[in-house]
């Protein structure tokens, strides 16, 4: 039926035209016919285009049957790469601005919605740069159509969205809002850390000199082997299974009692020599108790607690205490 009713259209004699155009071309979208006809006609179904040239036809041909098929993706690809040519008729590139715009609409309420976020974002891009015209209300459905959809992605995608509106109420405030409470954010961070850092409130590893001169003896004495200094009992014994073997204030004195160095074996890691640095500040009664409470402790265990102390200074401190640790460790 349709073929006979374009069959019956009047076809002007084309000497008239000969020395203007060779050859225009009517393309529709949904019958997918042509028709060497010299006129225009408008069809409300049909995406119809008068082709003047062979280069502006070829690129006006592809677009409609573009449009024909609803390729969004393939339609706004050309319009980008081809924008040049295909707006050589500003009259014409106006009614398909406008058509597009209508059509991308009806299309955009259809289709899943993390499809329609990126044609949005592409199609405003085109409208941004210039490519495509379109009017207020347009504009406005695209960005609200493009902001919801990715809104329904993830909050960051809406935002990365919301950053090409500048129509769109709800997208506008979104970017506000995410902005104000990164401020805030910001400046919570900022003010918790506005202050110099308290360095002075910072302890060392070692509480003597002493300390230090001993470690760097273990590590000279034992150089494969891993030296840690101030290591808890608990982390050293089992207290389940030494708890039976313990008196009371044993036992209570286990859970906060430190041994100034241990000496692991680098293959399992298990400890294997333990060291006390002994001072006159060993001397008080207070102190005596508290290393009592340790011996017990390694006693209950079988094993040994080296206790190291230099009987005078000497200018020669690690030297003396490599020596000290051969001498108890042989």
């Amino acid at each position: 039926m349709a073929g006979q009713f374009f069959t019956k259209l009047a076809k002007p004699k084309a000497s008239t035209y000969n020395n203007r155009i060779n050859t225009m071309l009517i393309t529709f979208g949904v019958f997918g016919l042509k028709c060497n006809w010299f006129g225009k006609l408008v069809v409300s179904t049909c995406y119809a285009s008068v082709i003047c040239s062979s280069s502006y036809g070829e690129e006006m041909e592809k677009f409609y049957i573009l449009m024909g098929s609803q390729a969004w993706a393939e339609i706004l690809v050309l319009v980008k790469n081809e924008q040049t040519q295909l707006r050589n008729n500003s009259l014409e590139w106006k009614r398909i601005s406008a058509l597009l715009e209508s059509e991308f609409i009806k299309y955009a309420g259809t289709e899943k919605s993390i499809l329609i976020a990126k044609l949005c974002n592409d199609y405003i891009k085109l409208v941004l740069s210039g490519y495509l015209e379109i009017s207020q209300s347009g504009i406005m459905q695209i960005e609200s159509i493009g902001f919801k959809a990715s809104l329904e992605q993830s909050e960051s995608e809406a935002l990365i969205f919301s950053k090409i509106c500048n129509h769109y109420e709800e997208a506008l405030n979104f970017q506000s809002s995410i902005n104000t409470t990164k401020f805030e954010e910001t400046s919570v961070s900022n003010k918790s850390h506005s202050s110099f850092a308290r360095t002075d409130w910072l302890i060392p590893l070692f509480k003597s000199e002493q300390e230090e001169v001993f470690y760097e003896a273990l590590k000279s004495t034992y150089p494969n082997f891993f030296v840690y200094p101030n290591v808890a009992v608990n982390n050293i014994f089992d207290y389940e299974q030494i708890k039976p073997h313990l008196q009371n204030s044993d036992r209570d004195y286990f859970l906060k009692a430190i041994i100034d160095f241990v000496v692991y074996n680098p293959s399992d890691h298990t400890p294997k020599f333990f060291f006390e640095v002994d001072s006159c500040y060993h001397d008080s009664a207070e102190a005596r108790i508290r290393d009592n409470k340790k011996n017990n402790i390694f006693n209950a265990a079988g094993i040994k607690l080296h206790r190291i102390r230099l009987n005078s200074d000497t200018l020669m401190q690690k030297y003396d205490f490599m020596q000290e640790i051969k001498l108890v460790t042989a």
